[in-house]
């Protein structure tokens, strides 16, 4: 059999950590190899009839993942799914939505109509979604939903890892990861977790981590040269970006752009600690074992914490110092307790896995 597997990676390497791991997924739980497997980058991509035609020769088009049910899901996000459904069977296997609040989240006229097309497809028994606000938010629009969980929960594609939580003596190694790139309220912020992060773990190795590589333009305003966007709030993102990176030099942290591919993700497992913002470094470490400690900026960050139940996370509009110290609060409490806050994770990866597994049996039996 062979399969298409939509996806979102362009740039961001979270998108490329989803796509791989939906590869695995399926040449874990079909018989597909990879070379059975057709990669189509399709966010905001108008696909050509040549795309098309290929996509139709092959059984099913899996959507890999990532915050892909907005509520322009049709046409913004995906301006080609009316085409792909003319000819083949969309299997959502986890995509998530992006907002602040659930309920109000609407999904547009046109959307609503293509993801009820794609959930009366006869082989679709439901739609895979990321988290639980996501379900919640497709069943009120009487869509069929079920939690399957990101496909970068499962990335080694096998049985789910079993996270265990018992780092003992002392942390050698922590990752903190940056804020969305050009969020100025956001980085000063990230710099005050910087300094709460030394100061709780002073002999500590700390690595600051780019997820879209945002220190290779960090000093463009400071030597005179725009940003991609030249508004003031870019600039002054990021010459705070410079500030942050002078300082990382400083004090001998290292800095990690991070490239525009999946194998980041096995730093985070390798790592004793993680602290920040992203969701995609959040998530990998969560699935090794790894302790992982997010500031929610919105609901992505919200939904994975409730799916996995990790309470320990704190919203990071709690304020710039209330929220550093919570979380830095909550980290003291875990490692005292014995990571009390994390012992559901292994078992809610788990249920999600069995989901997934049962949605893909089930489209290509």
């Amino acid at each position: 059999m062979k399969y298409t597997v939509l996806h979102g990676a362009k740039a961001n390497c979270g998108d490329f950590y989803i796509r791989d791991a939906a590869i695995n997924l399926l040449t874990t739980l079909t018989d597909a190899s990879k070379d059975d497997l057709q990669l189509v980058e399709i966010v905001r991509n108008n696909l050509s009839e040549e795309t098309i035609s290929t996509i139709a020769e092959t059984e099913v088009a899996f959507l890999a993942g990532g915050p892909g049910y907005r509520q322009a899901f049709y046409p913004d996000t995906y301006p080609a799914m009316q085409d792909l459904l003319d000819v083949t069977t969309v299997v959502p296997l986890g995509p998530g939505w992006k907002g602040q609040n659930e309920r109000t989240y609407k999904f547009t006229e046109k959307s609503s109509e293509i993801l009820q097309n794609i959930a009366n497809q006869s082989n679709v028994p439901y739609l895979g979604a990321r988290d639980l606000p996501t379900v919640r938010i497709l069943r009120n629009h009487d869509l069929p939903a079920k939690l399957t969980g990101c496909p970068g929960w499962y990335y080694q594609g096998e049985t789910p890892p079993t996270p265990q939580f018992d780092h003992a003596g002392s942390v050698q190694n922590i990752i903190t990861s940056s804020p969305p790139k050009y969020d100025v309220r956001h980085l000063v912020q990230w710099f005050t977790l910087i300094r709460a992060l030394e100061n709780e773990f002073p002999r500590a190795d700390l690595t600051l981590a780019f997820h879209r590589s945002e220190s290779n333009a960090a000093f463009r305003p400071v030597i005179g040269l725009p940003t991609k966007t030249p508004t003031w709030r870019n600039n002054a993102a990021a010459v705070i970006y410079g500030l942050i990176i002078q300082y990382a030099t400083y004090q001998e942290h290292e800095t990690w752009d991070i490239p525009a591919d999946s194998t980041y993700g096995d730093r985070y497992a390798d790592t004793d600690l993680h602290v920040g913002y992203r969701v995609h470094a959040h998530i990998p470490s969560l699935a090794s074992g790894t302790p992982s400690f997010l500031l929610q900026i919105d609901g992505r960050g919200t939904g994975v914490s409730e799916s996995l139940g990790t309470p320990a996370d704190v919203r990071s509009d709690l304020g710039r110092a209330k929220a550093v110290n919570g979380l830095v609060q909550n980290i003291d409490r875990n490692f005292d307790d014995g990571f009390s806050d994390f012992q559901a994770v292994s078992e809610n990866i788990k249920d999600s896995y069995d989901r997934m597994e049962d949605l893909i049996a089930t489209v290509v039996s």
